[in-house]
């Protein structure tokens, strides 16, 4: 290969690295997925009540709040790990027991990769949005993440064989 071809390519790989990078860079308010409608409970919510509200909602974690400041959040996680596993009672566990309190959060205007990062070193599947007064507008999941970077590249996700082994050559038959 010459010179040429090799600089190139790398020139090409770097404006690829650029715009893939300014995907996540973006603020948290311009995630398509995004749905800005909070499911919050109030303290006094049994697990019961959180995990009726999350079959109704669809949705895999609620918010607690206080006075209309977040106190807390219970996530399907939660249900399996704090709930079922202790063998809590649903309707008689009060939701401040297993809910986690004071979760970590973002606002709307911070970059879509610090929701990101909190995910992925956090070990979380959803980040609250409070607005300036501290009040929850929001819930980013891993799933709005995941629309935001698959709106990008439409053709290479959509566009896929219904399984992955087709297309694929199988084993080689005779000797």
């Amino acid at each position: 290969m010459s010179s040429d071809i090799i600089d190139e390519e790398e020139r090409v790989a770097d404006e690829q690295q650029v715009e893939t990078a300014e995907i996540i860079r973006g603020n948290i308010r311009e995630l398509c997925g995004l749905n800005e409608r909070v499911i919050a409970l109030d303290r006094s919510a049994t697990v019961d009540d959180a995990v009726n509200a999350m079959i109704q909602n669809h949705i895999g974690t609620v918010l607690i709040v206080e006075g209309g400041k977040l106190y807390g959040m219970f996530s399907e996680r939660d249900v399996l790990t704090r709930v079922a596993a202790q063998g809590q009672v649903p309707a008689e566990t009060p939701i401040v027991d297993v809910m986690t309190p004071a979760p970590e959060c973002l606002s709307f205007d911070d970059e879509i990769v610090f929701a990101l990062n909190k995910m992925v070193i956090g070990g979380f599947r959803h980040v609250p949005i409070l607005d300036e007064n501290g009040t929850p507008i929001a819930v980013v999941s891993m799933r709005d993440v995941m629309a935001h970077i698959v709106s990008f590249y439409p053709c290479e996700v959509f566009n896929l064989p219904p399984e992955p082994a087709v297309g694929r050559a199988g084993q080689r038959e005779g000797a």
